[in-house]
């Protein structure tokens, strides 16, 4: 039986709601949003199960046994973290707010202030149901490998998976309950009831307060909630319309003109890889400048001087009236062939007939960061504005990339691929374990350079990724740096190395 018990890294019940100074020190996880805060469960459901395809022997038989509990607990982790990333989406806010309204407000017309109290209201209710299930399941599966038998020489693999994994999920639902009783605290929440996992709150308001998630992080919320008298609602049963699950059988990964989801419903597949998003505001800016722009670089790479060459010519043409938004997506459709072809150059072990699979598995996500990557370093995708005078702006309008990248994954990746194939664990493992391989030697290699190394070697003890993540793409490439990012998880370097696997060399 594994000896590594879950010691709490704080008491948060200790901590009052009120006691402002001691809340925000502790919520500073949360100050980048509620699902910046909780985005560790996702990454870490994700890691664990990358992390168990490395267990030494005699670890690996007890999770064998048990291998369909623990994906299960897993996927389900995944898919919470994706249902209240749906939940917490602005439109979803918005819109069950407003249907809500009336359940808390007895006047006709709706005040955008008392709309955001609704909605932080909402937030409440939508965090705690995740919290109630998160917690459960990272205690099963925490329960799961305590109760493994391993001999002592695979104790720190389970030390990995328990003390740098598990338990601090475990911390991070204490820490959530913190927040949530902070939240509480600011809608004066009088009541509360769960009814099959879903939770129902009655709380107050006051026209006093701006009900904005950042006021929780405010230092005089204390002074605010105690000196202002509290208009309370009528007494109604609160009723909350639930938003209708996307339904897996869809023709096309497009959810939004600002959502492209690709995920499947094994947990191999349930990722935010598969997801990518477009922020709707920076894109209606980023659109604005593109038909504004006076020349648009559309090359895909080429010498100093037939790039100046190229600059002169579309000066002199008549910019003015082209149509540059059209320019630039033919420009974009092009490229990411051309990003695509790129990546599987490089994929030498992959077969072609493989392409498309390991290109969905790479995900959308990752393909985006490769094609701003390669636009940086080829000097092209940039768009160049006239702003007054004689002075020019160049930027890479990413969020406008990544709204194009969306109708071409779906159109090239997405829909030519069979459900089945997407969903087959055999294709899936089939690629892992080709970048794995690939990894070990290439792993050896590189620590060989940092033992000699003094401060990489400071960095490869004190874990710092970064550095680590750096050498990769300094000694091989960035593209290779993605790639094992993307397949084998940010802890890549700290796998074992199974030297009985490697193939001899003559």
């Amino acid at each position: 039986m594994a000896t590594f018990l879950y010691q709490p890294e704080f008491d948060y019940d200790s901590v009052a709601a009120s006691n402002s100074a001691e809340c925000i020190k502790h919520l500073l996880p949360f100050k980048g949003g509620l699902l910046k805060g909780l985005e560790p469960h996702l990454i870490n459901a994700d890691n664990i199960q990358k992390f168990l395809s490395t267990a030494p022997p005699e670890t690996r038989k007890g999770i064998a046994k048990n291998q369909k509990e623990i994906d299960s607990a897993l996927v389900a982790l995944l898919r919470l973290y994706g249902h209240v990333e749906s939940e917490l989406a602005s439109r979803t806010l918005d819109s069950v707010a407003q249907r809500a309204y009336y359940n808390h407000f007895a006047n006709a017309d709706i005040e955008e202030a008392k709309m955001d109290f609704c909605k932080l209201v909402r937030s409440y209710e939508v965090i705690k149901e995740f919290n109630l299930e998160a917690i459960d399941l990272w205690w099963k599966v925490a329960h799961f490998f305590d109760s493994l038998n391993v001999p002592s020489s695979e104790m720190p693999f389970m030390e990995q998976v328990l003390v740098y994994r598990v338990y601090p999920r475990i911390d991070l639902c204490g820490l959530t309950n913190l927040l949530l009783r902070r939240l509480a605290y600011l809608l004066r929440i009088s009541s509360e009831t769960v009814s099959s996992g879903k939770i129902t709150v009655h709380a107050e308001y006051t026209s006093q307060i701006h009900y904005t998630y950042s006021v929780i992080f405010r230092e005089d919320l204390a002074e605010i909630i105690e000196n202002n008298t509290v208009v309370r609602n009528e007494d109604k049963p609160q009723l909350h319309s639930r938003i209708e699950p996307t339904k897996e059988s869809r023709e096309t990964a497009i959810k939004s003109p600002f959502l492209l989801d690709t995920r499947g419903s094994e947990q191999f597949n349930q990722t935010h890889a598969y997801i990518l998003e477009v922020n709707e505001a920076r894109f209606s800016l980023e659109e604005a400048k593109i038909k504004k722009s006076m020349y648009i670089e559309t090359h895909l790479g080429a010498e100093e001087e037939a790039l100046r060459q190229d600059l002169i010519r579309k000066f002199i043409s008549a910019a003015r009236n082209k149509d540059r938004v059209g320019e630039y997506r033919v420009f974009l459709m092009n490229y990411f062939q051309f990003a695509r072809d790129t990546l599987m150059m490089q994929q030498t072990n992959v077969p072609e007939e493989e392409h498309s699979i390991f290109l969905y598995h790479f995900g959308p996500f990752f393909f985006a960061r490769i094609c701003a990557h390669f636009m940086k370093v080829a000097r092209t995708g940039y768009v160049h504005r006239h702003l007054k005078r004689n002075q020019m702006a160049r930027e890479l309008p990413f969020e406008y990339v990544k709204y194009v990248l969306k109708d071409w994954w779906d159109e090239n990746v997405y829909t030519i691929i069979p459900r089945a194939e997407r969903n087959n664990p055999i294709s899936y493992e089939r690629i892992l374990e080709g970048v794995r391989s690939e990894w070990q030697e290439r792993q050896l290699r590189l620590l060989v350079k940092i033992k000699k190394d003094p401060i990489l070697l400071r960095a490869l003890n004190l874990h710092d990724i970064e550095t680590l993540s750096n050498l990769v793409e300094t000694e091989i490439s960035y593209l290779y740096r993605i790639k094992v990012l993307r397949f084998l998880g940010r802890d890549f370097f700290y796998l074992p190395i199974h030297l009985s696997k490697m193939a001899p060399k003559s």
